[in-house]
């Protein structure tokens, strides 16, 4: 008898130890995940506070923010200076404004975008680009948006500056369209879009 009790014993100390250790890990769990959900809360928090911009396919961080209107400007303008400067910076190799233009700026912009990129290519303006070994630059001069309306109505000042050679020419590059919110993906994390983009002026202005 003494036997069968010391085996009961060392079963019920078994299943004691046994719920101990279950006890135990579950309290681990519980803490772990409760500080796990704290520091996400935290990141979430602090991501939310920070402005983005997109910058050859990737969305770098600014300082924090703690203005959204603030914080939504720059969104805003950096999404459209990235958008032209993908859609009109050029350089002399097809392969490399392809890639620029159809695999990233035309995500940033509705079928306006893809209109006037059709048409220019239909008129073989990338082509003799490539051909003529021209190189073109962006230049910015100002970003003007209406964020009493929604979507939000921008005019864009600025430039191109075209190496042709040793000379350069320089054209006026002034935009209009409206910003309106879309969803985030990888190619737009900025989750902006451009509607309605038109070119207003893209005049010659001086040769050096």
């Amino acid at each position: 008898m003494e036997g069968k009790y010391g085996i009961i014993n060392d079963i019920a100390q078994s299943r004691r130890h046994n719920n101990r250790l279950v006890y135990s890990c579950l309290a681990v769990i519980v803490i772990v995940f409760g500080m796990a959900t704290y520091y996400v809360m935290r990141a979430d928090q602090r991501a939310k506070n920070n402005a983005y911009l997109l910058h050859g396919g990737q969305r770098l961080p600014m300082a924090p923010i703690r203005d959204v209107k603030e914080n939504l400007q720059i969104l805003c303008e950096g999404h459209l200076y990235n958008f032209h400067e993908l859609f009109f910076s050029l350089e002399p190799n097809l392969k490399l404004i392809k890639r620029d233009i159809e695999g990233k700026a035309l995500h940033m912009v509705d079928w306006s975008g893809n209109r006037l990129y059709a048409r220019l290519v239909e008129k073989k303006y990338f082509h003799d680009v490539a051909m003529r070994d021209y190189r073109y630059f962006v230049e910015l001069d100002s970003i003007h948006i209406d964020y009493g309306t929604y979507p939000f109505p921008f005019t864009f000042y600025g430039k191109q500056a075209i190496e042709k050679g040793k000379s350069t020419t320089y054209r006026n590059l002034i935009t209009r369209g409206q910003l309106k919110k879309s969803g985030v993906t990888p190619n737009n994390l900025n989750g902006i879009k451009i509607i309605d983009f038109q070119v207003v002026d893209n005049s010659d202005l001086e040769r050096m």
